[in-house]
Protein backbone atom coordinates (compact mmCIF):
# COMPACT_ATOMS: atom_id res chain seq x y z
CA UNK A 1 0.00 0.00 0.00
CA UNK A 2 1.38 3.31 -0.89
CA UNK A 3 1.50 6.44 1.41
CA UNK A 4 0.03 8.44 -1.83
CA UNK A 5 -3.06 5.96 -2.01
CA UNK A 6 -3.64 6.47 1.67
CA UNK A 7 -3.21 9.99 1.42
CA UNK A 8 -5.94 10.46 -1.78
CA UNK A 9 -8.35 8.12 0.34
CA UNK A 10 -7.75 10.82 3.71
CA UNK A 11 -9.05 13.82 1.08
CA UNK A 12 -11.47 12.36 -0.55
CA UNK A 13 -13.42 11.28 2.96
CA UNK A 14 -12.87 14.98 3.87
CA UNK A 15 -14.05 16.63 0.50
CA UNK A 16 -16.31 13.62 -0.59
CA UNK A 17 -15.97 14.88 -3.95
CA UNK A 18 -13.85 13.82 -6.54
CA UNK A 19 -13.43 17.00 -8.27
CA UNK A 20 -12.45 19.00 -4.99
CA UNK A 21 -10.11 16.19 -4.13
CA UNK A 22 -8.09 16.46 -7.50
CA UNK A 23 -7.81 19.95 -7.34
CA UNK A 24 -6.44 19.95 -3.64
CA UNK A 25 -3.95 17.44 -4.66
CA UNK A 26 -2.72 18.79 -7.91
CA UNK A 27 -3.91 15.47 -9.75
CA UNK A 28 -6.69 14.70 -11.94
CA UNK A 29 -9.77 13.76 -11.53
CA UNK A 30 -9.10 10.33 -13.10
CA UNK A 31 -5.51 9.95 -11.42
CA UNK A 32 -8.05 10.14 -7.87
CA UNK A 33 -10.07 7.63 -9.44
CA UNK A 34 -8.24 5.44 -10.24
CA UNK A 35 -6.02 5.54 -7.07
CA UNK A 36 -9.34 4.77 -4.96
CA UNK A 37 -9.90 1.89 -7.18
CA UNK A 38 -6.30 0.32 -6.71
CA UNK A 39 -7.18 1.02 -3.23
CA UNK A 40 -10.41 -1.00 -2.79
CA UNK A 41 -8.95 -4.05 -4.98
CA UNK A 42 -6.11 -3.82 -2.22
CA UNK A 43 -8.51 -4.36 0.81
CA UNK A 44 -11.25 -6.57 -1.15
CA UNK A 45 -14.54 -4.27 -0.66
CA UNK A 46 -15.43 -0.67 -1.88
CA UNK A 47 -15.30 1.87 0.82
CA UNK A 48 -17.11 4.52 -0.90
CA UNK A 49 -20.62 4.33 -2.34
CA UNK A 50 -20.37 6.15 -5.41
CA UNK A 51 -23.91 8.36 -7.08
CA UNK A 52 -24.44 10.61 -9.38
CA UNK A 53 -25.30 13.03 -6.59
CA UNK A 54 -22.94 12.49 -3.51
CA UNK A 55 -19.95 10.30 -2.54
CA UNK A 56 -19.84 8.55 0.80
CA UNK A 57 -18.29 6.33 2.75
CA UNK A 58 -19.36 3.24 3.60
CA UNK A 59 -18.93 1.00 6.88
CA UNK A 60 -15.88 -0.58 5.97
CA UNK A 61 -14.46 2.81 4.59
CA UNK A 62 -15.43 4.60 8.10
CA UNK A 63 -13.46 2.17 9.47
CA UNK A 64 -10.13 2.10 7.72
CA UNK A 65 -10.26 5.82 7.85
CA UNK A 66 -10.20 5.85 11.40
CA UNK A 67 -6.95 3.61 11.30
CA UNK A 68 -5.34 5.05 8.10
CA UNK A 69 -5.29 8.87 10.12
CA UNK A 70 -3.77 7.86 12.87
CA UNK A 71 -1.33 5.82 11.08
CA UNK A 72 -0.87 8.29 8.02
CA UNK A 73 -0.38 11.00 10.81
CA UNK A 74 2.71 9.23 12.48
CA UNK A 75 3.70 8.36 9.80
CA UNK A 76 4.36 11.73 8.51
CA UNK A 77 5.59 13.08 11.71
CA UNK A 78 8.45 10.56 11.72
CA UNK A 79 8.99 11.72 8.15
CA UNK A 80 9.50 15.31 9.24
CA UNK A 81 11.42 14.64 11.74
CA UNK A 82 13.64 12.49 9.83
CA UNK A 83 14.06 15.33 7.19
CA UNK A 84 14.56 17.66 9.81
CA UNK A 85 17.19 15.71 11.42
CA UNK A 86 18.68 15.09 7.90
CA UNK A 87 18.92 18.70 7.21
CA UNK A 88 20.76 19.83 10.68
CA UNK A 89 23.72 17.45 9.79
CA UNK A 90 25.74 20.28 9.32
CA UNK A 91 26.63 19.04 5.89
CA UNK A 92 27.68 21.74 2.96
CA UNK A 93 25.26 21.69 -0.06
CA UNK A 94 27.43 22.19 -3.58
CA UNK A 95 25.62 24.30 -5.62
CA UNK A 96 26.83 24.98 -9.21
CA UNK A 97 25.07 27.57 -11.68
CA UNK A 98 24.93 28.33 -15.33
CA UNK A 99 27.00 32.01 -15.46
CA UNK A 100 24.13 33.53 -17.56
CA UNK A 101 21.73 32.58 -15.39
CA UNK A 102 23.67 35.07 -13.11
CA UNK A 103 25.26 35.12 -9.61
CA UNK A 104 22.72 37.40 -8.16
CA UNK A 105 19.65 34.97 -8.35
CA UNK A 106 21.74 31.97 -7.15
CA UNK A 107 23.09 34.05 -4.28
CA UNK A 108 19.19 34.82 -3.19
CA UNK A 109 18.48 31.44 -2.96
CA UNK A 110 21.57 30.20 -1.09
CA UNK A 111 21.06 32.99 1.18
CA UNK A 112 17.74 32.07 2.44
CA UNK A 113 18.05 28.36 2.60
CA UNK A 114 21.23 28.96 4.87
CA UNK A 115 19.23 31.24 6.85
CA UNK A 116 16.11 28.82 7.04
CA UNK A 117 18.40 25.63 7.36
CA UNK A 118 21.19 26.20 10.06
CA UNK A 119 23.84 25.08 10.22
CA UNK A 120 23.95 23.89 6.75
CA UNK A 121 25.59 26.11 4.36
CA UNK A 122 25.84 26.47 0.89
CA UNK A 123 28.86 26.49 -1.54
CA UNK A 124 28.17 28.87 -4.99
CA UNK A 125 30.32 27.89 -8.17
CA UNK A 126 29.91 28.58 -11.79
CA UNK A 127 30.01 26.59 -14.11
CA UNK A 128 31.50 26.18 -17.50
CA UNK A 129 29.23 26.39 -20.78
CA UNK A 130 30.05 22.40 -21.47
CA UNK A 131 28.66 21.78 -17.66
CA UNK A 132 26.11 24.09 -17.98
CA UNK A 133 24.50 21.96 -20.92
CA UNK A 134 25.54 18.94 -19.69
CA UNK A 135 26.06 18.41 -16.07
CA UNK A 136 25.70 15.07 -15.20
CA UNK A 137 29.70 15.01 -15.33
CA UNK A 138 30.07 17.37 -12.53
CA UNK A 139 27.26 15.42 -10.43
CA UNK A 140 28.83 11.69 -10.77
CA UNK A 141 31.94 13.12 -10.25
CA UNK A 142 30.63 14.53 -6.70
CA UNK A 143 31.98 17.80 -7.67
CA UNK A 144 28.24 19.07 -7.26
CA UNK A 145 25.17 18.04 -5.73
CA UNK A 146 22.33 20.37 -7.06
CA UNK A 147 23.00 22.47 -10.48
CA UNK A 148 21.05 25.31 -11.77
CA UNK A 149 20.84 24.76 -15.57
CA UNK A 150 19.12 25.81 -18.93
CA UNK A 151 16.38 23.83 -19.96
CA UNK A 152 15.51 24.99 -23.67
CA UNK A 153 11.84 24.37 -24.65
CA UNK A 154 9.75 26.01 -22.01
CA UNK A 155 10.33 23.08 -19.21
CA UNK A 156 12.74 20.51 -18.12
CA UNK A 157 12.31 17.92 -19.97
CA UNK A 158 14.93 18.46 -22.74
CA UNK A 159 17.46 18.32 -19.67
CA UNK A 160 16.11 14.84 -18.20
CA UNK A 161 18.34 11.28 -18.20
CA UNK A 162 17.75 8.40 -16.73
CA UNK A 163 19.83 8.81 -13.75
CA UNK A 164 19.17 12.70 -12.58
CA UNK A 165 16.11 14.16 -11.24
CA UNK A 166 15.05 17.33 -12.52
CA UNK A 167 13.59 19.78 -10.24
CA UNK A 168 10.75 22.02 -10.51
CA UNK A 169 11.10 24.98 -12.78
CA UNK A 170 12.42 28.15 -11.37
CA UNK A 171 12.22 31.35 -14.13
CA UNK A 172 11.64 31.81 -17.39
CA UNK A 173 13.48 33.68 -19.79
CA UNK A 174 12.80 34.99 -24.01
CA UNK A 175 14.90 33.50 -26.50
CA UNK A 176 17.01 35.82 -28.48
CA UNK A 177 20.00 35.80 -30.88
CA UNK A 178 23.25 36.82 -30.19
CA UNK A 179 25.10 38.64 -33.55
CA UNK A 180 27.17 41.24 -34.52
CA UNK A 181 26.03 44.85 -33.73
CA UNK A 182 26.59 45.33 -37.92
CA UNK A 183 24.96 42.38 -38.91
CA UNK A 184 21.73 42.72 -41.63
CA UNK A 185 19.41 41.51 -38.79
CA UNK A 186 20.87 43.37 -36.25
CA UNK A 187 18.61 46.46 -36.26
CA UNK A 188 15.18 44.33 -35.84
CA UNK A 189 13.11 44.41 -33.03
CA UNK A 190 12.37 40.97 -33.30
CA UNK A 191 13.30 37.71 -35.71
CA UNK A 192 11.73 34.56 -36.13
CA UNK A 193 13.22 31.10 -37.13
CA UNK A 194 12.51 31.63 -40.61
CA UNK A 195 14.72 35.14 -40.56
CA UNK A 196 17.33 32.69 -39.50
CA UNK A 197 17.52 30.53 -42.60
CA UNK A 198 20.16 31.21 -44.48
CA UNK A 199 22.32 32.63 -42.20
CA UNK A 200 24.98 30.77 -40.52
CA UNK A 201 24.61 29.60 -36.86
CA UNK A 202 27.05 27.85 -34.59
CA UNK A 203 26.92 24.06 -34.15
CA UNK A 204 25.85 23.15 -31.06
CA UNK A 205 28.79 20.84 -28.93
CA UNK A 206 28.17 17.10 -28.95
CA UNK A 207 25.55 15.99 -26.38
CA UNK A 208 23.94 12.56 -25.87
CA UNK A 209 20.76 14.42 -26.27
CA UNK A 210 19.42 15.38 -29.35
CA UNK A 211 16.33 17.27 -27.68
CA UNK A 212 18.96 19.07 -26.10
CA UNK A 213 20.66 20.44 -29.45
CA UNK A 214 17.29 21.06 -31.42
CA UNK A 215 15.71 22.75 -28.48
CA UNK A 216 18.49 24.65 -27.85
CA UNK A 217 18.92 25.12 -31.42
CA UNK A 218 16.15 23.69 -34.07
CA UNK A 219 17.53 22.48 -37.22
CA UNK A 220 14.44 23.44 -39.09
CA UNK A 221 12.58 26.61 -39.31
CA UNK A 222 9.02 25.69 -38.90
CA UNK A 223 8.13 26.10 -42.57
CA UNK A 224 10.11 22.83 -42.70
CA UNK A 225 13.78 24.57 -44.44
CA UNK A 226 16.94 24.20 -42.58
CA UNK A 227 18.90 26.05 -40.81
CA UNK A 228 22.72 26.11 -41.73
CA UNK A 229 25.34 25.32 -39.10
CA UNK A 230 29.32 25.51 -38.93
CA UNK A 231 31.21 22.64 -39.92
CA UNK A 232 32.68 22.82 -36.23
CA UNK A 233 30.79 23.24 -33.24
CA UNK A 234 32.11 25.32 -30.25
CA UNK A 235 34.59 22.86 -28.96
CA UNK A 236 36.44 22.58 -32.03
CA UNK A 237 36.48 26.32 -32.78
CA UNK A 238 37.91 27.34 -29.50
CA UNK A 239 39.98 24.44 -29.37
CA UNK A 240 39.18 23.08 -26.22
CA UNK A 241 35.96 21.70 -23.99
CA UNK A 242 36.32 24.31 -21.15
CA UNK A 243 34.42 27.04 -23.07
CA UNK A 244 33.44 29.85 -21.04
CA UNK A 245 30.56 32.34 -22.10
CA UNK A 246 33.13 35.13 -23.23
CA UNK A 247 34.87 32.40 -25.57
CA UNK A 248 31.28 32.35 -27.17
CA UNK A 249 30.98 35.74 -27.43
CA UNK A 250 34.14 36.14 -28.83
CA UNK A 251 33.32 33.76 -31.47
CA UNK A 252 30.27 35.75 -32.79
CA UNK A 253 32.48 38.99 -32.48
CA UNK A 254 34.50 37.71 -35.05
CA UNK A 255 31.88 36.25 -37.67
CA UNK A 256 31.93 32.88 -37.01
CA UNK A 257 28.13 32.40 -36.55
CA UNK A 258 25.61 33.17 -35.17
CA UNK A 259 24.53 31.86 -31.36
CA UNK A 260 20.84 31.21 -29.92
CA UNK A 261 21.00 32.14 -26.47
CA UNK A 262 18.94 33.81 -23.90
CA UNK A 263 17.58 37.56 -24.55
CA UNK A 264 19.47 38.92 -21.56
CA UNK A 265 22.40 37.35 -22.04
CA UNK A 266 24.52 41.01 -22.78
CA UNK A 267 22.75 42.38 -19.34
CA UNK A 268 25.11 39.62 -17.58
CA UNK A 269 28.30 39.95 -20.14
CA UNK A 270 28.44 43.47 -21.89
CA UNK A 271 30.42 42.86 -25.23
CA UNK A 272 30.67 45.90 -27.31
CA UNK A 273 30.39 45.34 -31.00
CA UNK A 274 27.39 42.07 -30.08
CA UNK A 275 23.56 42.93 -29.87
CA UNK A 276 20.89 40.26 -28.62
CA UNK A 277 17.32 40.37 -30.71
CA UNK A 278 14.45 38.26 -29.35
CA UNK A 279 13.68 35.17 -30.93
CA UNK A 280 9.72 36.07 -31.41
CA UNK A 281 8.57 32.55 -32.65
CA UNK A 282 10.70 30.07 -29.67
CA UNK A 283 9.36 29.05 -26.43
CA UNK A 284 11.17 30.28 -23.46
CA UNK A 285 14.70 28.98 -22.15
CA UNK A 286 13.73 28.05 -18.31
CA UNK A 287 15.86 27.18 -15.14
CA UNK A 288 15.82 24.36 -13.36
CA UNK A 289 17.84 22.60 -10.62
CA UNK A 290 19.26 18.51 -11.39
CA UNK A 291 20.64 16.45 -9.41
CA UNK A 292 21.31 13.12 -9.16
CA UNK A 293 18.71 10.32 -8.09
CA UNK A 294 20.84 8.20 -6.20
CA UNK A 295 22.26 11.11 -4.36
CA UNK A 296 18.75 12.10 -3.79
CA UNK A 297 18.49 13.82 0.05
CA UNK A 298 16.65 15.57 2.27
CA UNK A 299 18.96 18.98 1.73
CA UNK A 300 18.43 18.94 -2.06
CA UNK A 301 15.50 18.42 -1.76
CA UNK A 302 14.85 21.22 0.66
CA UNK A 303 16.98 23.54 -2.02
CA UNK A 304 14.74 22.81 -4.72
CA UNK A 305 11.63 23.15 -2.60
CA UNK A 306 12.97 27.14 -1.48
CA UNK A 307 14.64 27.87 -5.11
CA UNK A 308 10.82 27.33 -6.39
CA UNK A 309 9.39 29.90 -4.10
CA UNK A 310 11.55 31.92 -6.31
CA UNK A 311 9.96 31.33 -9.59
CA UNK A 312 9.88 33.93 -11.40
CA UNK A 313 9.85 35.94 -14.85
CA UNK A 314 14.26 36.90 -15.25
CA UNK A 315 14.72 40.32 -13.35
CA UNK A 316 11.88 40.31 -10.86
CA UNK A 317 13.07 41.16 -7.28
CA UNK A 318 10.99 39.31 -4.91
CA UNK A 319 10.39 35.59 -4.52
CA UNK A 320 6.82 34.70 -5.03
CA UNK A 321 5.25 31.26 -3.62
CA UNK A 322 5.42 28.87 -7.03
CA UNK A 323 2.09 27.70 -8.86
Amino acid sequence: MELRGVETFLALSEELHFGRTAARLHLSQGRVSQTIQALEREVGAALFERTSRQVRLTALGERFRQGATQGYDELVRTLRECQAAALDTGRRLRVAYAPTIGGEFATRVATAFEAQHAPCTVTLNASTFRETLIPAGALKNGDVDVALVWSPGGDGRAVRAHDLTVGPVLAEVPRGILLPAGHPLAGRLAVSLEDLAGHELVEFPATESSLLRDRWTPRFTPSGRPLTFTADDFTTLTGRTEILVEDVLTLVARGRGLHCTVAPLLERFPFPGLTVVPISDMPPMVIVPVWLTAADNAAVRAFARLAATYRRCFGADQPRPAD
